[in-house]
């Protein structure tokens, strides 16, 4: 298997990019004396973006080692590589449905921002009408960006090579993207275009996301349905995953809040519970 490169790397550097943006945002009306009156509106600005930026690369740091320690598995891990004509087939087929779902998501919102505008339009005074089309403007180029524009990444990143799925009980390498979760919904489904029936391994859990955090479902095609040894092994990591997830959620509801563990650590339980085992151990002793 080839060389994968670490997916969240890109991201950091993104974030230490914005950062930086954030750092030349403040120092502006230093260097352009028309705009020196607006320097707290700047500062301000600028401040913003780079505790966020920092935020992002912290985050995505975690995640780099996380994969690199994911990588560092990959032997216990199943594995599959793709045929290039297989694997850009059904990343087409993909890109087709997203891009058909988020041509009605745009439609929707440029109509509602357009009554809106329209309405502002008509309420706001002569002298600050113009806002109504600031207001269309504006927002119109941010449901595109964020429609449109943005959602083609997928494509992009599904494309970087090697064409290789690594699945692993709580994380998994799918169509270029590190994914890990606490808590997933693993089954093997059959996704049939009316031309071609692909058979794919879809795994259903909880991620952070633009829009907080959703479910979603990623979906990694099996390179030979027809292999009995492949499918089986597919149906194994079915199991593996719904059980972690079954595992995890049993402790966390055994887990206590931090309000329960501050209340035992006032009343004393904590302390009971070493003195216990210390007897108990002295006494099998």
């Amino acid at each position: 298997m080839l060389e994968i490169k670490n997916p969240e790397k890109q991201n950091i550097v993104l974030s230490l990019i914005a950062a930086v943006l954030g750092v030349v945002i403040i120092f502006i009306p230093v260097i352009i004396k028309a705009v020196e009156i607006y320097q707290f509106y700047f500062t301000y600005a600028g401040v913003v973006m780079i505790i966020f930026a920092i935020g992002y690369a912290i985050y995505f740091y975690r995640r780099y080692r996380q994969f690199e320690a994911f990588m560092e598995k990959k032997d216990e891990a199943l594995i599959w590589e793709y045929d290039e004509a297989q694997y850009v087939g059904f990343i087409g087929e993909l890109n087709k449905i997203q891009k058909n779902s988020e041509k009605k998501k745009i439609w929707i919102l440029l109509g509602i921002e357009l009554a809106i505008s329209i309405l502002l339009f008509i309420m706001l005074s002569e002298g600050v009408k113009w806002l109504g089309f600031v207001f269309f403007a504006f927002f119109a180029t941010l449901s595109v960006l964020f429609t449109i524009i943005l959602p083609q990444s997928f494509k992009y990143k599904a494309l970087v090579k090697p064409y290789v799925t690594i699945i692993q009980d709580d994380s998994a390498y799918i169509m270029g993207r590190f994914h890990r979760w606490s808590k997933a919904q693993a089954k093997l489904k059959n996704y049939d275009n009316g031309e071609k029936m692909y058979k794919v391994l879809a795994i259903n859990y909880e991620a952070l996301t633009r829009n907080g955090k959703l479910f979603q479902e990623w979906t990694a095609v099996i390179p030979n349905p027809d292999d009995s040894n492949m499918i089986a092994d597919a149906k194994s990591w079915v199991s593996r995953i719904n059980k972690f997830t079954r595992l995890h959620e049993k402790k966390m509801s055994e887990r206590k809040s931090w309000s329960e563990q501050l209340f035992d650590k006032m009343v004393g339980k904590n302390k009971n519970k070493k003195l216990d085992k210390a007897t108990e151990s002295k006494n099998q002793k």
